[in-house]
């Protein structure tokens, strides 16, 4: 019998579940009314998992909209160019096409790694800070209100 240590280590895939992601997608409620929630909750639903290319823009197709996803995918590239020290621009590691990433590769891995990154900060930076949407749609102002008064 060979000796345990002497063993190649691998990484096995475990293949999502779309039932499991669409049940999770009422629970992260909208990225417009709780970006740091929703990307708290998506980071603790994908755990410490490394999603392959494939299966990521899969689960980002589920939980958001067209609209969304591209404003997640900006933001994230922009907070991989500003926050990273290593040679790779956001769009190397948020390609547009499948890069055929092997999760056997190490290198591979931590591209993959690095794009789930991404997306989270992503999420969490894709919607402007300090402003509530839902309230700022519901409130009106009054009809002999000042402007100045109802902008306060």
């Amino acid at each position: 019998m060979a000796n345990p240590e002497q063993r190649p280590i691998g990484d096995v895939s475990v293949p999502l579940n779309t039932g499991d992601v669409r049940g999770f997608k009422k629970e992260m409620g909208r990225l417009l009314e709780d970006p740091l929630g929703g990307a708290e909750r998506l980071d603790q639903f994908l755990g410490l998992n490394i999603y392959t290319w494939v299966e990521l823009p899969s689960i980002l197709g589920i939980l958001f909209t067209m609209e969304e996803r591209d404003m997640i995918r900006h933001s994230g590239m922009r907070v991989w160019d500003r926050d990273s020290q290593g040679p790779d621009q956001g769009d190397q590691k948020w390609p547009m096409q499948d890069p055929g990433w092997n999760n056997q590769n190490e290198r591979h891995r931590q591209n993959m790694s690095d794009l789930q990154w991404m997306i989270i900060r992503g999420i969490r930076e894709a919607v402007p800070k300090g402003q509530n949407l839902g309230k700022a749609v519901s409130e009106h102002q009054g009809k002999d209100e000042a402007l100045e008064d109802w902008l306060e």
